[in-house]
């Protein structure tokens, strides 16, 4: 009976042993099938911030991310495929500047012709607050002129009609500020 047990043992063992060696292999076998499956998944967060960063070509002012033409869709799915094969995020780029040229891009280069795009409104808000530093300089600056004192050979209300002196008058007692009369 000892050498049933001893049979069973052996066949289980050699079972046990057969089932981990197909695991082993099996795992061997579809890992890298796995992984490249799983490398190649659209990286969808990428694609859409690189389509941020261009034109829409048929509508004006949209970035690419934002369009839902034809149109559009296709060049995503272009930016996707150029992503699955390797490319970076400024080789993707420089591959539709070179198609279809620098107006493709959301934001124009900072180099080249487009640079005093980028120094013009910097220069405009420089010389601003200059202008505007000298012009509160001066104005605070500015001594307050002295009032002249009313001499009593000038009377400023000399030029304007007089009313009628018993209107004075009457307005005066309305006021209790007559004589008392």
């Amino acid at each position: 009976m000892m050498s049933f047990q001893k049979v069973i043992l052996k066949f289980t063992l050699s079972l046990f042993l057969a089932i981990i060696a197909y695991l082993l292999l099996t795992t061997y076998y579809l890992l890298p099938t796995y992984f490249t499956t799983f490398a190649q998944e659209t990286d969808y967060d990428r694609v859409n911030e690189i389509a941020k960063q261009l034109n829409c070509p048929t509508c004006a002012g949209i970035n690419l991310a934002d369009c839902r033409t034809l149109t559009c869709e296709q060049w995503r799915d272009q930016i996707n495929d150029l992503v699955k094969q390797g490319y970076s995020d400024k080789e993707v780029l420089d591959y539709f500047v070179a198609r279809f040229g620098e107006q493709v891009l959301q934001e124009p280069p900072k180099s080249g012709s487009t640079l005093f795009l980028w120094v013009l409104p910097v220069t405009i808000l420089l010389a601003g607050g200059i202008w505007l530093a000298f012009a509160l300089r001066r104005w605070a600056s500015r001594e307050a002129a002295p009032v002249a004192a009313a001499s009593p050979e000038i009377n400023p209300v000399s030029n304007m009609p007089q009313p009628p002196h018993h209107y004075l008058g009457q307005v005066e007692k309305d006021l209790n500020l007559g004589d008392g009369d």
